[in-house]
């Protein structure tokens, strides 16, 4: 009777441990399912070309009442450009202009994962996730696409082809002209600067850094990109929208502009029926990927973080996929080594068509007295010098046309001036490389002298810059000193005679002047310059960046 008892409490025991948990687990569902937390919204901003498929997704995911954490989700979604939101994030001084931008988010989706590079670390929490991605084509006329793609055309080639009067004639479109890329700057137009970045990497060989755009082949292709053969600029700061409707309202060979870089969903959905289609030339490819990218920090919280990810989640299902590819998106993960290009090699490569260089024949000369082994900044005003014109040689186009002559003392036989390297396209090729590297090779071998013979050496510089004049084109020469003149066999007045009389107004050719620190020349090499149409520029000393900025201006 006992073990029976005992095995009778046992199984009541057993039974109201289950009614137990049942009763509390469903209390539990009952309290998730009246969000005891209360309300949540998950505020989440999407770049414009995507919003209305994201805000759909966002309505129907609210619909199936999502709780996290107690809470009950529902998603808001607004549409700021890409741009706009990562400059918000990247301020020195984070703040969020809610009047243009909507709330902070927690989750975000700009056009692609471009504008993620350079975030502030810690901005974003794990690797955001592409939802949808288009590539970045050209959008040109029918008969232009056709014609590239006939020919392969890839982005390398584009530079040579948009300037050029005859530029699309060897693509077989006799009478169009160059190919009139227009590049379009203003809001929700990160078209542009994807395919200026596919361009210099397809010239180049490899990924951009800001630097990497400073460098000569580069700012070439950026120079020519700049203009149009009718020498109209390419930039125009309107928004990629605005920059389609104008090119597809004109397709005839003598229109303004005959290309636009645009996403080839942009493309499609907008301007499907405009006669304007779509070429992806061939080289780099550059992408939209629309990645989901869940902010962390002072943007969010962990409810609004597991939210996000919740969001993310429902927005891949197979089942939603439609709402892309319906609108000409494509839904397959960007592939892992799709080029990327951050937010400051993106200014700098809009900066470098929006101020093309200008292909230009100048001679440096080059003060190498025993002055110039002055110590500033750690380094003698030679070093100094030498890194700064090393940079801009690195910077200038091919085409143009570089010498350096050096002076002092003595240095070539009885005469105080010498020439380091010949004056001529930087680009060419000499029996020890380039110009352009033979150029760098040159300033690395410099070292200090003595004496400081200006006025024969600027006379001998300027008649060799007369003689081989370069009609066309900027000619100069460059004079960069730290003194005066201290040989008396020439006087001041003697030396502007003879300079004078050198000059020919058929062959213009202007001297500029860098002077370091004090010179008590100044005033003779201020009239030398007054009568040649050049210029005098004075920088207090050699280490600080007046002197690389003054010489990227006489020189790019």
């Amino acid at each position: 009777m006992i073990a029976a008892g005992a095995i009778i409490v046992l199984v009541l025991a057993v039974f109201g441990w289950f009614q137990l948990r049942d009763r509390i687990a469903n209390q539990g569902i009952q309290a998730a399912e009246t969000c005891v937390e209360g309300q949540l919204t998950l505020p989440v901003t999407v770049d414009p070309d995507i919003s209305t498929q994201v805000t759909d997704l966002a309505a129907e995911f609210t619909a199936t009442r999502p709780v996290v954490r107690d809470h009950c989700v529902a998603v808001a979604v607004t549409a700021a450009d890409s741009a706009q939101v990562a400059g918000a994030l990247t301020a020195a001084d984070p703040s969020w202009d809610q009047q243009t931008l909507g709330p902070a988010p927690a989750l975000w989706i700009p056009r692609s994962s471009d504008t993620l590079v350079g975030l502030p670390a810690g901005t974003v929490a794990g690797t955001p996730r592409s939802i949808a991605q288009s590539p970045v084509v050209l959008a040109s006329p029918i008969a232009v696409t056709s014609a590239m793609r006939d020919a392969g055309t890839g982005w390398a080639d584009l530079p040579g082809l948009q300037g050029a009067p005859d530029g699309l004639d060897v693509l077989g479109l006799p009478g169009w002209g160059g190919l009139r890329l227009q590049l379009p700057i203003g809001p929700s137009s990160d078209s542009t600067a994807a395919a200026l970045a596919a361009v210099a990497e397809s010239t180049s060989g490899t990924p951009m850094t800001p630097e990497d755009v400073r460098r000569g082949s580069t700012v070439s292709a950026m120079s020519a990109l700049g203009s149009t053969d009718h020498d109209r600029s390419a930039v125009v700061t309107d928004s990629t929208e605005t920059a389609l409707a104008r090119l597809s309202a004109d397709i005839s060979p003598t229109a303004d502009f005959h290309s636009v870089p645009t996403t080839e969903q942009q493309l499609a959905a907008t301007f499907a029926d405009s006669g304007i289609s779509a070429y992806a030339p061939t080289g780099s490819a550059p992408i939209a990927d629309y990645p989901a990218a869940i902010l962390s920090g002072r943007w969010t919280d962990e409810t609004l973080s597991r939210a996000a990810a919740q969001f993310v989640d429902f927005v891949g299902l197979p089942e939603n996929r439609a709402h892309f590819t319906d609108a000409g998106f494509e839904t397959a993960d960007a592939p892992p080594d799709a080029p990327t290009t951050s937010a400051d090699t993106a200014r700098a490569l809009i900066d470098a068509v929006r101020n093309p260089a200008t292909p230009r024949r100048a001679t440096i000369l080059l003060d190498v007295s025993g002055s110039m082994d002055t110590v500033e900044g750690g380094r003698s005003r030679l070093q100094n010098t030498t890194a700064a014109l090393r940079q801009q040689f690195e910077a200038v186009t091919d085409s143009s046309e570089l010498g350096l002559w050096v002076y002092s003392n003595a240095l070539d036989a009885q005469r105080p001036f010498r020439e380091e390297v010949s004056t001529g396209p930087v680009s060419e090729a000499l029996p020890s490389g380039t110009r352009r590297s033979q150029l760098s090779a040159a300033l690395d071998a410099l070292r200090p002298s003595t004496a400081t013979s200006t006025y024969e050496s600027v006379t001998a510089t300027y008649i060799d810059a007369v003689e081989n004049f370069a009609p066309g084109v900027p000619n100069s020469v460059i004079l960069v000193t730290d003194g005066p003149n201290d040989d008396p066999s020439i006087s001041s007045e003697r030396f502007l005679s003879v300079l004078a009389s050198s000059s020919k107004p058929d062959r213009p050719v202007s001297i500029d002047v860098v002077s370091i620190g004090t010179n008590s020349d100044i005033g003779t090499l201020q009239s030398m310059s007054d009568m040649t149409g050049g210029s005098v520029t004075t920088v207090n000393t050699s280490d600080g960046p007046e002197l690389p900025d003054l010489l990227r201006k006489l020189l790019y």
